[in-house]
């Protein structure tokens, strides 16, 4: 029996991994991978550093302390607000004195494990209702369908983002939004 398995299925196994292996060595630009290309080398600290959108997100994981954390083997789900969505908070968050604000508002947009689009609209199709998650500060992202289109919206209801693209990382996912996913109060 096992000298069947081994005749000819092992010669287009091998062949199959060869073709595999001689891809590895392809390092060209597909650090930041889509999800037909399965998920990249990077960190999450890396990837956020490589969009020229999140330039704003990557200077307040900077100043909020958290890149070691996103380059860290834990995984995470970052759904990370774009330059445009930061860009209406101005200079709220300067300063030293933030930095505790900033971390709390940096928290909501995360969520532990490694969650892909697909991951987050498979769960919604198979419950046939909105999916909730806890993010890693005390709030709760609720994610529901509206015409094909994943939605992501706060506890409050009041931020709502489109989900459409990913980068897939070695140590999680980064999804941008186009909006805060936290009310926003500044420290006085």
């Amino acid at each position: 029996m096992i000298s069947k398995i081994f005749d000819q299925p092992l010669t287009v196994f091998s062949v199959s991994c060869l073709l595999a292996l001689s891809a590895c060595g392809d390092n060209d630009s597909k650090e930041n991978r889509t999800l037909a290309d399965g998920p990249g080398t990077q960190s999450i600290a890396a990837l956020i550093a490589g969009s020229s959108e999140l330039s704003s997100v990557e200077a307040l994981i900077e100043n909020a302390g958290l890149a070691e954390t996103f380059d860290g083997i834990a995984a995470y789900t970052v759904f990370a607000p774009n330059d445009a969505a930061l860009g209406e908070l101005g200079d709220t968050f300067a300063g030293d004195e933030a930095r505790p604000a900033l971390v709390a508002i940096l928290r909501e947009h995360i969520v532990p494990g490694y969650l892909t689009r697909d991951d987050i609209v498979s769960a919604i199709e198979s419950s046939g209702e909105p999916v909730e998650m806890q993010t890693m500060g005390a709030g709760t992202l609720t994610f529901s369908l509206n015409e094909g289109q994943l939605i992501v919206t706060t506890t409050d209801g009041d931020a709502s983002s489109s989900v459409t693209e990913e980068m897939l990382g070695a140590n999680g996912v980064v999804i941008p939004v186009d909006s805060v996913l936290k009310d926003i109060e500044p420290a006085a």
